[in-house]
Parts: C-alpha cells; sequence; structure tokens
C-alpha cells in the first residue's frame, strides 16, 4: 500500500453575528453539523477538485 505526505490543509471558518440571539446559533449549529451539510460540502469539494486534472493524483478528505 502507498503512503502519503501531508500537501496542505485547508480550513474553512464559519462565523456568526455575535448578538445573534442564542436559539438562532443553535439552528445553525446543526446545519453544520447535520449529515447532509457534511454530504453536499464532501461533494462540492470533489467537484471543484475534479476541474484540475492534475489533482487526480491526490487524496481529499473533509472532516471536522
Amino acid at each position: 500500500m502507498a503512503t502519503t505526505v501531508v500537501l496542505d490543509e485547508l480550513h474553512v471558518t464559519f462565523r456568526n453575528p455575535s448578538e445573534l440571539p442564542a436559539a438562532r446559533t443553535e439552528e445553525l449549529g446543526l446545519t453544520l453539523r447535520s449529515t447532509e451539510f457534511m454530504s453536499r460540502l464532501r461533494r462540492a469539494v470533489r467537484s471543484v477538485v475534479r476541474g484540475y486534472p492534475e489533482l487526480v493524483v491526490v487524496t481529499v478528505t473533509v472532516t471536522r
């Protein structure tokens, strides 16, 4: 089995206004933690990476 090395890491940060009510902040958190959101984010990343043929050799993972 071939080994891999980390080439690069990108981080995505979600921020909300500090004055947002706690209930609304919790709703946003539920969305971000949902299986559907993570699945759609992974699909979006795969779609972008596929647009760069030179990246065919890399493995991309999206985790929390």
